[in-house]
């Protein structure tokens, strides 16, 4: 064998600092990837143990029939039926909510008008098996025809639940409508 004095070699030195930058790298990428299965576990544990404190939810059961007024110009009441799914609610304790693309209109309890269809127990709370009838006076909405909003019911703990309605495009004095 025939050495060249022009020929360099891969020395041990050499080796030992790439070895040294490929575990210097592995590191920094092991941090970055332990650090994001982290964080990712922390929001998981985060969303469930959120979704644990939500244990009840209202549902809208039927339609929503709206009447309009005296004169047909908007609507005055909307009235539909709701059941729980879950831990029992208070009924009065529930918010009710009407969105328009023009305005949002919290309802005052004075607006509200509850009747139990059917009541397991009359102690006003809205129990799993038992539906309550709601009656709203919306004439503060301006419910006019052709408006679209979402009524949305809020339960003092819990999921709120959202229904799409539409005013049909022309009311008839103190008819009714169904309109969600």
């Amino acid at each position: 064998m025939i050495a060249m004095a022009d020929e360099d070699g891969f020395s041990g030195l050499e080796a030992a600092i790439i070895l040294i930058a490929f575990i210097v790298v592995a590191t920094a990428f092991s941090y970055v990837v332990l650090g994001a299965g982290f964080s990712a576990s922390e929001k998981t544990r985060l969303v469930t143990g959120e979704a644990g404190k939500t244990t009840s939810a209202l549902v809208v059961t039927g339609s929503v029939v709206g009447q309009a007024d005296e004169r047909g110009n908007k609507l005055k009441h909307l009235s539909f039926s709701s059941e729980v799914i879950g831990e029992s609610v208070p009924a009065s304790g529930i918010r009710y909510s009407l969105i328009t693309t023009d305005s949002i209109v919290e309802l005052s309890s004075q607006n509200v008008k509850l009747s139990w269809n059917y009541e397991l127990e009359a102690d006003g709370i809205l129990s799993r098996g038992e539906i309550l009838s709601i009656e709203l006076t919306v004439t503060d909405a301006e419910l006019v025809p052709g408006t679209p909003f979402t009524l949305t019911l809020h339960p003092p703990e819990g999921i709120p639940v959202s229904v799409r309605c539409q005013v049909p495009g022309s009311l008839t004095p103190n008819k009714y409508y169904m309109v969600g």
